[in-house]
C-alpha cells in the first residue's frame, strides 16, 4: 500500500513543464497556479495544497467552477493540473478547479496517507505504525478546507468532486459510504481508481452492506480496476451495494495493473461525470 520514491520521480519527469509555486497572496487576483500551506485543527497536523484554476477564470467574474479534489498531490497534482489544461482547451474535459491535498514531502505522503486514508485502526497484518484517521481527514476536508476554498475562489458548492487511488480510493468510497449516512455533504461526485476495498478484510463493504441511505440529491460514482488486479467479483458486488438513486459506473481496464488505472480514471472520470450533468 505504500508509493515509492522512484515512481513519484517518474511522474515529476512526466510532468516537468508545470510551472512552479509560490504562497498565495489572496490580496491580489488568484493566480492560474497557487500553493497554500493549511494547519487542520481536526487533524493537528498541516498540509500542503495545490490549486490550478481553469484558463478561463478571470474571463467571466459572475461564473463559477466545479472543484476536484484529488488526493496523493505530492505525486499526482502536477501531471494532473497539465493534463486538465490541455484537454480543456481542446474540448475535452470540462473546466474545473483542481485542489490538490498533499504533505510538505513524498517521505511524509508515503507514511501519513496510511493515517489518513484509512478507517478502523489497520489489523496488525499490514504493519501500519499509524491509521484509522479518515474520519478527521473527512472533517479536515469537508468542514476546514472546503469552505476556506469556496471564500477564496468562485467555486461551485453543489458540483463538488473527491477522487483518489489505491487508498485513496478507498477514502474516496469511505467518504461516500458518511455521505449515504448522512454524515457530510460536500461531496456529490465520487472517483475512485484501483480503491483498496480488501482493507481490514472489506470492512467498507460491510458497512455499504448495513447501511440506509440518506439520500437528498443525486449522486455520481465512479470505480474503476485494473484487469490484471483480478477483482470481477468485486466489481459485480459493487453495483448492488450502492443505492439505487446513484448514478454509478464501474469500469475495468483490461490491460491495466494496480499501478496503472489512476490517470485514465481521473479523466475518463471526469469526463463520464460531466456527461452525466449535461447529456
Amino acid at each position: 500500500m505504500r508509493y515509492t520514491i522512484l515512481l513519484a520521480l517518474a511522474l515529476i519527469v512526466i510532468a516537468c513543464n508545470a510551472p512552479g509555486s509560490t504562497a498565495p497572496d489572496f490580496k491580489k487576483p488568484p493566480s492560474a497556479r497557487d500553493t497554500l500551506h493549511f494547519y487542520s485543527k481536526n487533524v493537528k497536523d498541516s498540509f500542503t495544497i495545490y490549486v490550478n484554476l481553469p484558463a478561463d477564470y478571470s474571463a467571466d467574474s459572475s461564473n463559477r467552477f466545479p472543484v476536484v479534489y484529488l488526493l496523493d498531490a505530492n505525486l499526482y497534482f502536477d501531471i494532473m493540473a497539465t493534463i486538465l489544461n490541455n484537454y480543456t482547451a481542446v474540448g475535452l474535459t470540462p473546466p474545473v478547479i483542481l485542489a490538490g491535498i498533499g504533505y510538505k514531502d513524498f517521505p511524509a505522503m508515503d507514511s501519513l496517507r496510511n493515517r489518513d486514508y484509512t478507517f478502523p485502526t489497520a489489523i496488525p497484518e499490514y504493519e501500519m505504525p499509524v491509521s484509522g484517521g479518515a474520519p478527521q481527514f473527512l472533517s479536515f476536508i469537508t468542514n476546514e478546507l472546503a469552505p476556506s476554498l469556496d471564500r477564496q475562489f468562485r467555486t461551485d458548492t453543489l458540483q463538488q468532486t473527491l477522487m483518489g487511488h489505491s487508498l485513496g480510493g478507498y477514502f474516496t468510497c469511505y467518504a461516500l459510504q458518511q455521505r449515504l449516512a448522512g454524515k457530510q455533504h460536500r461531496f456529490r461526485n465520487y472517483i475512485a481508481a484501483s480503491p483498496s476495498l480488501h482493507y481490514n478484510n472489506y470492512f467498507l463493504l460491510h458497512e455499504l452492506k448495513k447501511a440506509v441511505p440518506v439520500l437528498h440529491d443525486s449522486l455520481n460514482v465512479y470505480i474503476t480496476f485494473g484487469g490484471l488486479e483480478k477483482q470481477d467479483s468485486l466489481c459485480r458486488q459493487l453495483p448492488l451495494l450502492l443505492p439505487s438513486g446513484i448514478t454509478k459506473k464501474i469500469d475495468i481496464y483490461s490491460a491495466l495493473d494496480h499501478m496503472d488505472t489512476q490517470l485514465p480514471s481521473f479523466v475518463k472520470g471526469l469526463q463520464w461525470q460531466a456527461g452525466t450533468r449535461n447529456p
